[in-house]
């Protein structure tokens, strides 16, 4: 982190902290049906927010020279690319990006989202939220969005001492969609950012689980999207056929028990197939 006067100032997405998240959400979402506002307003004003959050005052001519310095620092945070409408035209816009495993909105009011780096999300559950946010991608309804985030908030429940979030039961859709009936758009779209960076980890970045470090690209790398997929969908196992093939060798239990398994440990199942598969290949071919 930069340092002023003993200011830290975020370099990187994990250093940022959840208000600062939502006030970049906001002026996400200003600079995109605000006319007038620039990226470079944006950037000065989430540079004066963050200083002026961590206890550190702006006065005079220096202080708004140094919120200039640090608007040119957030190259990792903005981009200038484009994007093609509905109407085909292609348009240059400033693009958020997010690219951080840790999630910044742990709550929201009082439903709890999901814990960093995916670590409660049971097989169930993000199946669900992977269909949903494919469909999203394809079709741009908020529907779709709202979904997303209905599956992926919930209300708390205490067990064992922990405070967790209720259990994902898909029957209880339609009272998970009417808990974010009123959630704003822009923090939907935060929501969206984090699973969708999540899942393109998920099939690429290193788990660290239990000292280990895990990759499971190996598990996604037969089922790749074919090269005339909709752009912009996640890559899928073809979670339904993952389901009931982990669900028959019984090692987590029934149907419904594996869906209520932790998603990295249904993982965990399917690259030791996969590592038992690639190495019974070797020695036939030996």
């Amino acid at each position: 982190m930069k340092q002023k006067k003993d200011i830290e100032f975020p370099e990187c997405w994990e250093e940022v902290k959840p208000l600062e998240w939502l006030h970049i959400l906001k002026t996400r979402d200003k600079l995109m049906h605000r006319s007038g506002l620039t990226l470079r307003d944006v950037k000065r004003d989430w540079c004066a927010y963050v200083l002026k959050s961590r206890g550190y005052r702006l006065q005079g001519v220096d202080d708004m020279l140094m919120v200039d310095r640090l608007a040119d620092t957030l190259d990792w945070m903005w981009m200038i690319g484009e994007d093609t409408g509905l109407d085909g035209v292609t348009v240059t816009e400033a693009q958020l990006t997010y690219d951080c495993t840790v999630n910044l909105l742990p709550k929201w009011r009082y439903l709890q989202g999901p814990a960093s780096h995916g670590a409660d999300l049971t097989f169930g559950e993000f199946r669900q939220a992977a269909a949903v946010i494919n469909k999203y991608n394809a079709e741009h309804d908020p529907a779709d969005l709202r979904a997303l985030c209905a599956i992926l908030y919930r209300k708390p429940v205490k067990e064992k001492g922990c405070v967790l979030r209720e259990p994902f039961r898909p029957q209880y859709m339609g009272r998970y969609m009417g808990l974010v009936r009123d959630m704003p758009e822009w923090i939907q779209w935060g929501i969206y950012a984090w699973f969708a960076y999540f899942c393109e980890y998920l099939f690429t970045g290193v788990f660290i689980i239990d000292g280990l470090e895990l990759c499971f690209s190996s598990v996604f790398d037969r089922k790749k999207t074919d090269a005339d997929a909709q752009p912009g969908s996640i890559q899928s196992l073809g979670m339904n056929s993952v389901l009931y093939s982990v669900a028959e060798s019984g090692i987590f239990g029934n149907v419904d028990a594996t869906d209520d398994t932790l998603l990295v440990r249904v993982m965990m199942k399917l690259l030791d197939d996969k590592q038992r598969a690639d190495e019974l290949m070797r020695n036939l071919k030996k």
